[in-house]
């Protein structure tokens, strides 16, 4: 049982670049030296870029096995990775390169500049986005410290995705259920009201709108606000009206009541687009929006349809007046 992994500690992958002047014994032994094993199980890789038909590739092996793995395979059930490297030798782009392809992942990572003493000059350098803990690892000084930082964005990383996850649950669920209040509203009035008799009454349905123009509506995260215009303007699409949500009342922008609760959560930013197109360009605006669909750009993309167009300045009407 001495080797049984501990349930709650946390994956922490250590990545080197092969240039290291440590081996990677010594450096996990340093890591080890400086922490829990209840708090973190460690691993570590060293990596290297290598070019095949003129494309970037990267290698990862672990000390004692020949044989190279992928970074998917790397970061597979990872909590959160370090980057060490050391301050003699600098950064090289092949280390940003690693750094910006684990920030795609959405795994939470910090950086180890190192150096073996307080007299050797310390890694003039700024990696937009990554925190930076400078260490000297032999002698355990910014090792426990580095280690915390990185399990503390790795809770926040955790407590976040679990709030999100919970709000879009908890709006289905008040969704179904404000349906479900509806029909058994109308079923009460209708078992309420006195039927003199049996006759059943049709009714005709509505001629539907005739009209060759649509107003297009859907939401997104700000983030999202460029990747967004570039697509819909490749796809030939520029005449859009955005939007940007605000709360009416910043108090209580966190605070919503239902059923006499009142619930604080967290609503993330959004942004409405909006166009008014053709009927046949529909198809190629939900192209546009397919390419760039992330977590942060919303799945519903409402239609109407519109009776007439008229462009206020010259009077044009349908047609001319979209551009």
């Amino acid at each position: 049982m001495e080797n049984e992994p501990q349930r709650n500690a946390k994956n922490i992958v250590i990545l080197c670049n092969y240039n290291s002047i440590k081996n990677s014994e010594t450096i996990i032994s340093y890591f080890s030296d400086n922490s829990s094993p209840k708090e973190v199980e460690l691993s570590i890789f060293n990596y290297r870029r290598i070019r095949i038909d003129g494309g970037k590739n990267y290698l990862f092996n672990s000390p004692g096995y020949p044989d190279f793995v992928s970074l998917k395979q790397v970061l597979s059930e990872v909590d959160g990775v370090i980057v060490f490297v050391e301050s003699s030798i600098g950064i090289f782009e092949a280390d940003l390169e690693i750094i910006d392809l684990i920030a795609g992942e959405n795994i939470s990572h910090v950086l180890f500049a190192n150096r073996d003493n307080f007299s050797e000059f310390e890694m003039d350098t700024h990696v937009e986005g990554v925190l930076i803990i400078p260490t000297i690892a032999r002698e355990g000084i910014g090792i426990r410290d580095g280690l915390k930082m990185l399990l503390k964005l790795i809770d926040t990383y955790k407590k976040e995705n679990e709030e999100l996850e919970n709000y879009q649950t908890r709006e289905t669920n008040n969704d179904l259920q404000a349906d479900e209040d509806n029909v058994n509203f109308v079923n009460k009035i209708y078992e309420n009201e006195p039927h003199k008799n049996n006759t059943t009454i049709e009714y005709d349905n509505p001629t539907p709108l005739e009209t060759d123009f649509y107003r297009l509506r859907f939401f997104f995260h700000p983030i999202e606000l460029d990747n967004v215009k570039n697509s819909m303007a490749k796809f030939g699409f520029s005449n859009l009206t955005t939007i940007d949500i605000k709360y009416h009342d910043k108090g209580d922008q966190k605070m919503e009541t239902y059923r006499c609760s009142t619930y604080e959560m967290e609503l993330p930013p959004k942004v409405e687009m909006m166009m008014i197109i053709k009927q046949d360009e529909i198809e190629y605006a939900i192209q546009a929006l397919e390419v760039v669909k992330t977590d942060d750009v919303s799945e519903k993309l409402f239609i109407t349809p519109v009776e007439d167009v008229i462009r206020i300045r010259t009077t044009e009407r349908g047609e001319n007046a979209v551009d």
